[in-house]
């Protein structure tokens, strides 16, 4: 059941993240050949292009660290026990799961509804769906914490998993 919810999951978000990166490639495109070859600059591309970052940027980070491949620091859970690294493990999901309730859906919601009523210039969109990425990836970041903490309990994931990978 875990491993077909993470599946899910995981297709989901690379599907979005890649055909995002699609449309803003086009749109990157785009704006070339109307700057330079019709020399009339489109007015909405560098706005469809910023928001779109932070969307595929948010979706991305919660991602990777779904799949706990971000950046981490193993000075000290090198010399731990391996009984002791899946406490760890745990503690650091823990910790992702509460920054992704507290910062990014709680602080992206009350984010969200405060610029709601800001209207982006060339877009003419509400900036709170900008922001929107934010309690979105937390959602997937929490859901992904819980399922790694999950795994990691059982003994699906191995808490030492990313020192044989980097080997």
């Amino acid at each position: 059941m875990i491993k077909r919810v993470r599946k899910v999951l995981d297709r989901t978000v690379v599907a979005v993240c890649s055909i995002w990166l699609l449309a803003m490639v086009a749109m990157t495109c785009w704006q070339i050949v109307s700057r330079y070859l019709l020399g009339a600059p489109s007015t909405y591309s560098e706005e469809f292009l910023r928001f779109s970052l932070v969307w595929v940027s948010m979706l991305t980070m919660a991602y990777v660290a779904g799949l706990r491949k971000h950046v981490r620091f193993t000075l000290f859970s090198d010399k731990a026990s391996e009984h002791l690294q899946c406490y760890w493990q745990v503690f650091i999901e823990l910790a992702f799961l509460a920054f992704a309730v507290f910062v990014l859906i709680q602080g992206g919601f009350n984010a969200s509804s405060i610029t709601m009523n800001q209207i982006s210039p060339s877009l003419r969109l509400p900036m709170g769906y900008v922001y929107f990425a934010l309690p979105v990836a937390g959602t997937i970041l929490a859901v992904y914490s819980v399922l790694n903490c999950i795994e990691l309990l059982t003994g699906a994931i191995d808490p030492d998993e990313e020192k044989t990978q980097n080997a």
